[in-house]
């Protein structure tokens, strides 16, 4: 059994698996939302899946405002600051448990342990609006043997934003920047027309697909100085090697560390 390293492991027996299994996993969730109406977008790495490449999870995105108009969901009075949105998210749980998944639900995401071919694989179902749009902000194309990941993808667009005098919001779109630094006026929600304000008007989204397409498609110092910038950054994160680490406490570990004795 290989271990999970995702960040955000929700259940003890869920695997890290070869992206070649992306498209069926995702078909696995798909036949359940289908009966709903309701249809996945595929963000992160998991987007142009690689074979040989391995997750810890498969991040879907899921339309917000058709979960809330399928399930017609209300807050709940006991709960402090519920809200139509939470209640939504927590009834696609409800949903995804009567079909015999087990769920978890955290913020935005409605988890999943989703079977497939005997094992159990972890699905993030990103509930959020316009997920037709937004999805195309997380769709990364990250290079064989990068070692950036999204979020540093995020960290720079943001940074680029506030030199051209925007606000970038990955969950929404670019806005205008108000003298107090706050969102004004939506700009653009569509992926290539941000990049032309973003990059230039030669640009399309595609170049700003990765932290090296970003890099890429500005002049080299800006781009160093970027890269500089968003590194030092709290929140960047970069790629580990994966090893082939056995889940600590199963069975097949306990026999390893016998072995070593």
């Amino acid at each position: 059994m290989i271990l999970n390293e995702s960040e955000n492991v929700i259940f003890a027996d869920t695997e890290e698996f070869d992206q070649v299994l992306t498209l069926p996993l995702q078909g696995v969730i798909d036949a359940a939302l289908s009966k709903i109406g309701l249809t996945t977008y595929r963000v992160g790495s998991g987007f142009r899946p690689t074979t040989g490449m391995y997750s810890g999870d498969l991040d879907l995105q899921v339309d917000l405002d058709q979960i809330i108009n399928h399930f017609n969901a209300q807050p709940d009075p006991s709960k402090k600051g519920d809200s139509v949105d939470s209640a939504s998210r927590r009834a696609l749980a409800a949903y995804m448990n009567k079909l015999g998944f087990q769920t978890n639900q955290k913020g935005i995401n409605v988890f999943v342990r989703a079977p497939l071919n005997g094992k159990f694989y972890q699905v993030d179902l990103e509930c959020i609006r316009k997920a037709g749009k937004v999805s195309r902000y997380h769709q990364h194309n990250i290079p064989a043997g990068s070692t950036y990941k999204g979020v540093g993808k995020q960290l720079i667009l943001a940074m680029l934003a506030k030199e051209k005098g925007f606000v970038y919001s990955a969950w929404e779109g670019l806005y205008k920047r108000t003298p107090d630094n706050k969102k004004g006026e939506l700009v653009a929600d569509d992926w290539d027309e941000m990049a032309k304000l973003l990059l230039g008007s030669q640009f399309t989204g595609d170049d700003m697909d990765s932290v090296e397409a970003i890099m890429a498609a500005l002049p080299a110092t800006q781009a160093q100085e970027l890269l500089a910038r968003a590194k030092a950054d709290k929140n960047w994160k970069e790629r580990k090697p994966r090893t082939e680490s056995i889940r600590v406490g199963t069975n097949e570990w306990f026999r390893n560390m016998l072995n070593r004795l």
